[in-house]
């Protein structure tokens, strides 16, 4: 420690500063008192080992309401997830292109942290004055149809369920009565008006091809009808349907780099499509044109870019719902 009145380390202040840590934490230092020396065992080091510890590696991907598809290795640990990591084993597209990956985004790399949230939702809800209702009508007259019916056939009634929508006031039921009062509305709905007058869809095929194939043959063999599984989540992009007749049948995202001009209509590629934004920005490298279509006030805008210096685009008073 430098002597008591002499600068030693950064001034008079910074050496009273020193001294006085010594009455706290006892350490070995050098002579200028630059460096401290703490004697001790590595027991601090355990808990950072054990967060990433891990027993096995498996891969994944997050299809939760994520058509991105992305390969994740999930490292696990007692059977549960540690932390997850994006998969470098895409197989190369050649030198004449970029490579597929990384694929995967932060959203994804926390998507554990999700998995065990303690507000995830693991139970079914229903809202509480429907759910009072069929449980008083279905105490009193002992089948789910009828029960179902005298809920939803009374004006008043119907009334008090649906003027609850949108203010909360969801409980908990067990799967067994979720179950009965689905069921029970497809059997009085389609006694009452026909099996035309069920209307369903299904999780998308980019989250899960089995869950997506059984709720369709499921409408489909009790006569229902199959919407898109964009009503599922209802952000379907209508410029391409209305202007090309398909429903967003659009080549991947790795023809955008044998392009030579993009239009990015409604959708914010960096957010909304992340593990596949890297071939917009590396085909500007080729000098190609590209263009933003977003909504400003009053009207919308075409801004078109040209190379790899774009121009910048007034910011939106207001945006799509499909470009959030």
């Amino acid at each position: 420690m430098a002597q008591r009145g002499k600068a030693g380390v950064d001034g008079t202040a910074s050496d009273a500063l020193l001294a006085l840590g010594r009455f706290f934490t006892r350490w070995e230092e050098s002579s200028d008192g630059r460096a401290a020396f703490l004697r001790g065992g590595r027991a601090g080091d355990i808990f950072y080992r054990d967060r990433w510890g891990h027993d096995k590696v498996v891969r994944s991907t997050h299809g939760v309401n994520c058509t991105g598809s992305c390969s994740w290795k999930v490292f696990v640990r007692d059977g549960i997830i540690t932390w997850e990591a994006q998969q470098t084993d895409y197989p190369s597209v050649g030198p004449d292109r970029p490579e597929y990956e990384p694929r995967g985004c932060p959203p994804g790399a926390a998507f554990s942290w999700y998995t065990y949230s303690p507000t995830r939702v693991r139970y079914p809800y229903v809202r509480g004055v429907l759910l009072e209702m069929y449980r008083e009508a279905r105490a009193h007259l002992g089948d789910p149809v009828l029960a179902w019916k005298y809920v939803t056939g009374d004006p008043e009634r119907r009334r008090r369920y649906q003027s609850a929508r949108g203010k909360g006031g969801l409980v908990r039921a067990s799967w067994d009565e979720a179950v009965e009062m689905i069921a029970a509305a497809y059997v009085h709905t389609i006694k009452t008006y026909g099996p035309d007058r069920v209307t369903g869809f299904s999780p998308i095929p980019a989250m899960s091809m089995v869950s997506h194939c059984i709720g369709t043959r499921f409408t489909q063999l009790i006569g229902g009808v199959m919407t898109s599984f964009y009503d599922w989540y209802a952000d379907l992009p209508v410029a391409s349907p209305q202007v090309f007749g398909d429903q967003t049948d659009v080549p991947e995202s790795g023809d955008w780099w044998d392009a030579t001009y993009l239009m990015m209509w409604g959708s914010n590629v960096p957010v909304t499509r992340t593990p596949d934004a890297h071939w917009m920005t590396e085909v500007r490298y080729r000098a190609r044109r590209s263009s933003v279509s977003a909504p400003t006030s009053p009207t919308t805008q075409s801004l078109p870019t040209s190379g790899c210096r774009p121009r910048r685009a007034p910011t939106p008073r207001w945006l799509w719902p499909w470009a959030m």
